[in-house]
Formats: C-alpha cells, structure tokens, sequence
C-alpha cells in the first residue's frame, strides 16, 4: 500500500514546484521493490531511470494514474 496524498495545485499557487532533492530524499529508505523516476530537464528533455525492464515500469506508471486521478489502490 503507498501512502499518495493528492495534491490540488491551486492550494500552493499557481507555477508551484516542490524541490526534486526533497522528494528523492523523502523516497529513500523506504524499501521499494520497483522503482521509477520520470523528470523534466530544464531543457524539456524528458529523462526517465528505474530499477524494472520496460514493462514493469509502463505497469507501475498505470497503476500510478489510477493514484493520482481517481484515489484508487
């Protein structure tokens, strides 16, 4: 079970980051089986890196739709 609390951006402001650093140090130690890290370079690259083949992670990025959009576990 994850613990996803859902965010409204309006509540923070609109253009509102939360720092990278923080949220990749909260992850640590937490012992996940898969991991993956999707980001934005400030150059609009999309840099992507993980602990899963290809399928795994396209599984764990659904499941983790479902968590943002709908709530669900």
């Amino acid at each position: 079970m994850s613990n996803v609390v859902r965010l409204d951006p309006v509540e923070v402001g609109s253009g509102y980051r939360f720092d990278a650093d923080e949220i990749l140090e909260g992850a640590k130690g937490k012992g996940m089986k898969t991991l993956a890290v999707i980001g934005e370079l400030p150059d609009g690259t999309t840099w992507v890196s993980g602990t899963a083949n290809a399928g795994e992670t396209l599984i764990l990025m659904e499941r983790a739709k479902r968590v943002i959009c709908f709530g669900e576990e």
